[in-house]
């Protein structure tokens, strides 16, 4: 492996990396890039690293990625998950559960089918996983307080400066001889290699491909969810122990509810997801010009599930009073045509949001940071600018076949789950036929193949063309 410090040929220097963005795709990365002696820097919008205490869940291709990028990356996950009664996700006909008297808990939501996810379905919420693995970047490598502003290019895409709300820049300069973390004013830092984790306001895809109507961007999926926490023991007493100690999807029609048990923080969390045909509302909010979540209520909650059966009803009643409802975004109907552009290229959200229905996104994230770890690290000693975009395009052709896939299979999942489809309706065998093929495509993917695949091509075409890279 190349070691931090070393040069190339013709006194070329290791390859830097400035990762904008400190979500779970960054922060990952950042941990494989560690593990393989690649420098980098991560730039976080935020005064702090942190998420919101959503629940996350990876599937097992997402497992065998973050396990590959650096066993610390899954052990993170591992350490705070829990495991669902059974190991199963059930999915049951939320709606048509018949009214039903004497004591609760007794299965009477007609079963349509359930997955076994790996060796077993687990869940975390998304703070505790990233409280874990910050444990593990080097916070001399993190700035926080770096909104990124914009991206300038110049010298024929030889240079980029990126440039912070805070008057500060990070200039890309292959020539540059300055140490990672230099700081200067107005610059930070040199790097060689941008890679935007910046989400699904992504500025560093501005930067690639313009932020007009017709530019690549995340749009509303006429999807929102409401989400919120209720305590384990409530929601035991009101529903009984069959129906909190498992994962289940409760369906039906134009909306579901997910109810995912959290044994180790004593509370089930509810996701209730609702088709809305509404646009969603723009506020200005400073530097965004929209705002992604809103205030909500339990009544609003209680009023859109108020046609389902007696399960939905009593979960949306449990609910907190106050709560807040998630525009649910994606990149379907404006994808970006590629994720990579010179020595700038995307990763997770930024490059391919997708909708939740199907589970995948964050993995999805893991594989990216996987190829890119490895592909970076091929090119960690370069001999030019020439050879890191060629890595970089390799990247791109790789992972975006499938994750652009995943895209358009989480709409779908989507409208199964919400009945939205007339030919198949409330119809359990159609509907489990199709969601498990479309579960086995992104669970069975063989991460090992994809980072050969991708190594095997960045070689032959740098043999082809005769530039140098690492064995």
């Amino acid at each position: 492996m190349t070691q931090p410090g070393a040069t190339g040929r013709d006194g070329a220097r290791p390859l830097e990396v400035a990762i904008v963005g400190g979500g779970m795709t960054g922060l990952a990365l950042a941990v494989g890039l560690l593990r393989r002696k690649v420098r980098f820097t991560i730039y976080e919008r935020a005064a702090g690293f942190g998420e919101l205490g959503v629940g996350i869940h990876f599937t097992p291709n997402a497992e065998r990625a973050m396990a590959a990028l650096d066993p610390r990356v899954l052990q993170s996950y591992v350490d705070v998950a829990n495991h669902a009664a059974g190991g199963f996700l059930s999915f049951v006909d939320g709606f048509h559960e018949p009214e039903q008297a004497g004591d609760p808990g007794e299965p009477a939501e007609d079963l349509m089918f359930q997955l076994r996810v790996g060796e077993g379905y687990k869940a975390c919420r998304r703070s505790q996983f990233v409280d874990q693995i910050i444990q593990h970047v080097p916070r001399e490598c993190v700035h926080f307080n770096k909104n990124l502003r914009s991206v300038e290019e110049g010298d024929g895409g030889a240079r980029a400066v990126l440039n912070f709300q805070d008057g500060s820049s990070a200039e890309a300069d292959v020539g540059s001889r300055l140490p990672l973390n230099h700081f200067t004013v107005p610059r930070l830092m040199r790097v060689v290699v941008v890679v935007g984790c910046d989400g699904i306001r992504s500025q560093v895809r501005a930067a690639m491909f313009g932020s007009g109507p017709s530019s690549p961007r995340a749009q509303y999926s006429h999807q929102l969810a409401y989400r919120g926490l209720v305590p384990l023991d409530a929601a035991t007493a009101a529903l009984g122990p069959s129906k909190t100690t498992r994962a289940m999807g409760h369906l039906g029609p134009g909306a579901f509810v997910l109810s995912i048990p959290l044994v180790g923080a004593n509370v089930i969390h509810v996701e209730a997801f609702v088709i809305d045909p509404n646009e969603w509302p723009e506020v200005s909010t400073g530097s965004d010009t929209k705002r992604y979540v809103l205030p909500a209520t339990r009544d609003e909650v209680v009023s859109a599930f108020a046609g389902f059966g007696p399960t939905v009803r009593a979960i949306a009643s449990l609910l907190p009073e106050k709560l807040h409802k998630w525009a649910v975004f994606d990149m379907l109907d404006a994808p970006a045509p590629s994720y990579a552009r010179g020595r700038l290229c995307l990763a997770g959200d930024a490059a391919h949001a997708s909708t939740p229905n199907q589970g995948g996104g964050a993995g999805s994230g893991m594989e990216d940071a996987l190829v890119l770890a490895e592909l970076l690290a091929a090119v960690a000693v370069a001999d030019g600018g020439g050879v890191v975009a060629e890595a970089l395009r390799v990247y791109s052709e790789v992972r975006y076949e499938r994750s652009q896939w995943l895209v358009t299979s989480s709409r779908r999942v989507g409208e199964l789950f919400t009945w939205g489809d007339a030919r198949y309706g409330s119809d359990k065998d159609k509907i489990w036929r199709e969601i498990e093929s479309r579960s086995h495509q992104l669970w069975d993917h063989d991460t090992d193949a994809m980072v050969r695949d991708a190594l095997a091509t960045l070689h032959s075409r740098l043999h082809v063309s005769g530039l140098g890279c690492q064995g």
